[in-house]
């Protein structure tokens, strides 16, 4: 099935398939001709996929790099030794990057993309649920800095997103939970009919039964690719709205360092602090109240390190790269199926939000 993002000459097609990683190389080379190709993967996706991406090599001609494995290595050393390698293995600015990874694998590897040689092609080829269904479309590429969670990067679209399936089957449980996170988030933006397939198939999908599972995968890459056709470079407001719940996880994750929870953990945790949030300054009607419960009594929340410092998770929170004007932006639920942006809540509320929500 191919999905396209409509972005006119940085347009591009999301090919979901299943089982059909051994036609990727033809794939790439009728897409690519007489290009040459090296691949950016961790060294944990190595050990899993060597004798794939070993094929891979022999068919495309490629040369393969491999970073460490973890959030904590999102970084600009990482990134700057992906440059290094791209720069002594001769690639030329025809040549095409391959990003086979998750997350993290995708954020980086596109940031090498857009510097190297001032801006080289790339694709995706995600291996996790999280980056299915949210970082690999969208062109959104990045490291972390000290200071916050994705502060350099760039704007940079793949010419090919290639989202096999067939990947998930060798996912921890913990690592689809927090790709769950980010299929889960569509709920609340992606319209009433978003909403009701979650309700409907939330155990279904953490289940990993495979029918809901792909209709879910479908949905939210068709959902995504809509919000950044409207907004491709984030000036409009609309594709803020693909934060829901990332301002409480970014200062989540700063707080534990980026490496003691994963981004997922962190988005799940966010959601039920936007949804908390929604509650107090009455986003939610009461007619739907009940609806927004029964969803949330159904999480099955991350075990956290400890409990958080309050203060300090907001504070975290201004050095954000959504504040604008020394203001917290905030995506909160409303209308099931719908959310704002609001930069107005009160200091007070977001801290009792958070000694609530975190036991």
């Amino acid at each position: 099935m191919n999905i396209p993002v409509n972005l006119g000459e940085n347009s591009y097609y999301i090919e979901l398939e299943h089982k059909a990683a051994s036609s990727f190389p033809q794939r790439v080379k009728q897409l690519f001709k007489g290009c040459r190709f090296a691949l950016i993967t961790n060294t944990t996706l190595y050990s899993l996929y060597a004798d794939l991406l070993n094929r891979w090599k022999v068919e495309l001609d490629l040369v393969i790099f491999t970073i460490p494995d973890g959030e904590s290595y999102k970084t600009l050393q990482t990134w700057s030794s992906i440059l290094d390698f791209l720069l002594q293995s001769k690639l030329e600015r025809s040549s095409v990057i391959i990003a086979f990874g998750g997350g993290v694998v995708g954020d980086i590897t596109g940031f090498a993309a857009a510097t190297f040689l001032r801006g080289v092609r790339y694709i995706q080829v995600p291996t996790t649920l999280l980056a299915m269904v949210d970082s690999s479309v969208g062109g959104k590429t990045a490291v972390d800095h000290c200071t916050g969670k994705n502060l350099i990067g760039a704007f940079h679209h793949p010419r090919l997103v290639f989202a096999d399936t067939s990947f998930l089957v060798t996912l921890s449980d913990r690592e689809f939970l927090c790709g769950y996170a980010e299929l889960f988030k569509y709920g609340f933006i992606g319209g009433r009919d978003m909403f009701s397939f979650i309700t409907a198939n939330h155990d279904a999908i953490l289940r990993r039964d495979a029918s809901p599972l792909r209709e879910g995968i479908q949905r939210s890459i068709a959902i995504k690719a809509q919000i950044v056709e409207q907004d491709q470079f984030e000036t409009t407001g609309d594709r803020a709205l693909l934060n829901l719940g990332h301002t409480f996880a970014h200062s989540l994750e700063k707080y534990f360092n980026f490496s003691e929870i994963l981004h997922g953990e962190a988005v799940y945790w966010g959601i039920r602090c936007a949804v908390e949030t929604s509650k107090r300054v009455g986003l939610i009607a009461a007619s739907d109240m009940q609806a927004y419960d029964s969803l949330i009594s159904r999480m099955k929340m991350p075990t956290l390190p400890e409990k958080p410092q309050p203060q300090v998770l907001y504070e975290n929170m201004s050095s954000d790269k959504k504040v604008a004007s020394g203001k917290i932006k905030f995506v909160l639920p409303s209308i099931p199926g719908t959310s704002v942006i609001r930069a107005d809540i009160p200091q007070q509320i977001i801290i009792s939000v958070i000694e609530s929500v975190f036991p």
